[in-house]
């Protein structure tokens, strides 16, 4: 269920106003800047097992989550638009990375040409958006979505996806942006990192070349507190650093091939593995369903509406009738597919609740304690999160407004 958030402002005085506190000044006050960091694919186990003295630093100076819980499915652009909206999949529309929406009779896809600008496609409010209805700045250096424009709004610096951009040239740019004397100072801003799942994705999470780009993560993160000294935001600027979904290993001995059970013929795939989302042919539901439950192994099969509850994945028409869940590590694909191009080393879209699934949050600045690790959490709560800390009154959202304030000094 969507909140209606617009009790907002009440709880925020409820927060403030206690003995020796002046509740109208604490309201009034200018809020510290939010930096929201995304490292795409970054596994909470990474810190563990790397040297990684900049991640030990920010950690130790601020509050890290035991670790963060993804919405399903653990997919880069649902994940991504649920931190920027505080909703679920269902209530937001991204259902997976691309996808063909019947209504629209058009595909989204996170190609430059097919979906990312068209506003038709994203549901809810980000938080950017938000900041800019309210009177705030924000500018945005890539995360999903935030090249659309929503209901005719867009951050007041933003940029189209372009890979090739180095990584040290993203923090340059936005310490740019979020510096107090420059052209922009933005109240809110974003970055984006891949390359740490691009890695996992080709070599496995548990490989040296993950670990490498584990060390690169860290020197890049050393190099945007460094920045954030040299601007003069060390004092006042609030970095949330976040990812997206976990990793997991995969394997040739762990595949299912759809047309072993199915005749491919009866269903449109929206989207193959490991979530198979089928579309079935007029009159040919109930035979798909049944086929597929009389062979479940290694996967579990649900209609639309007999989805668990605690996946959220039920209530959008652009989910389709069936839902074909792998076991993790298992893969769902078709012979010519896996013929032609086999099976990457890793990848992820697994039930959010597996462990292989769960990411990383920590947060530091002038808002968030020091030295603390709280509960695991799920994402859906960060909108409401940087609403409160940007003095803004949130869109409707399905987070809690009271669920991370234990994170913050108060």
């Amino acid at each position: 269920m969507v909140r209606n958030t617009s009790f907002f402002t009440l709880l925020f005085l409820i927060v403030f106003s206690t003995p020796g506190c002046d509740s109208v000044d604490q309201t009034q006050r200018p809020s510290n800047p939010i930096l929201l960091v995304s490292i795409d694919g970054f596994m909470n186990e990474y810190l563990d097992r790397n040297e990684t003295p900049n991640f030990d630093r920010f950690i130790q100076n601020g509050t890290k989550a035991e670790y963060l819980i993804p919405v399903f499915p653990t997919k880069t652009f649902p994940t991504h638009w649920t931190i920027a909206t505080g909703l679920y999949t269902e209530n937001h529309g991204i259902i997976t990375n691309s996808f063909y929406d019947y209504e629209l009779d058009a595909r989204f896809s996170y190609g430059p040409q097919e979906g990312p600008n068209d506003e038709r496609w994203w549901g809810g409010e980000p938080i950017w958006v938000t900041a800019e209805k309210q009177g705030k700045t924000a500018a945005t250096f890539f995360w999903p979505g935030s090249e659309a424009s929503i209901n005719g709004v867009r951050p007041t610096k933003w940029m189209d996806y372009d890979g090739s951009v180095p990584d040290s040239v993203r923090i340059d740019s936005v310490m740019t942006w979020l510096d107090p004397v420059g052209d922009v100072q933005a109240d809110f801003s974003t970055l984006y990192f891949s390359f740490v799942d691009s890695r996992g994705h080709a070599f496995g999470p548990n490989s040296p070349e993950v670990d490498e780009a584990v060390r690169e993560m860290d020197d890049l993160l050393g190099h945007l507190l460094n920045q954030t000294e040299a601007v003069g935001l060390r004092e006042s600027l609030n970095i949330i650093l976040v990812s997206d979904h976990g990793m997991a290993e995969l394997s040739e001995d762990k595949i299912i091939f759809l047309e072993d059970i199915i005749d491919l013929n009866d269903v449109d795939v929206i989207d193959w593995t490991p979530v198979a989302m089928l579309r079935p042919k007029e009159g040919k539901t109930e035979e798909v369903y049944r086929a597929l439950k009389e062979h479940e192994e290694n996967y579990s099969v649900f209609l639309k509406d007999e989805m668990p509850e605690r996946f959220r994945f039920s209530n959008h028409y652009r989910i389709p009738e069936i839902i074909m869940m792998a076991d993790m590590s298992y893969t769902i694909t078709s012979r010519p597919f896996f013929e032609q191009r086999g099976i990457i080393a890793a990848t992820h879209g697994y039930d959010n609740m597996e462990p292989e699934m769960r990411t990383f949050f920590a947060a530091g600045g002038p808002d968030f304690k020091q030295g603390v690790v709280v509960d695991p959490f799920e994402s859906v709560h960060i909108y409401e999160l940087m609403a409160y800390l940007l003095r803004l009154e949130p869109a409707s959202n399905d987070g809690d407004p009271e669920e991370l304030l234990h994170l913050l000094r108060r």
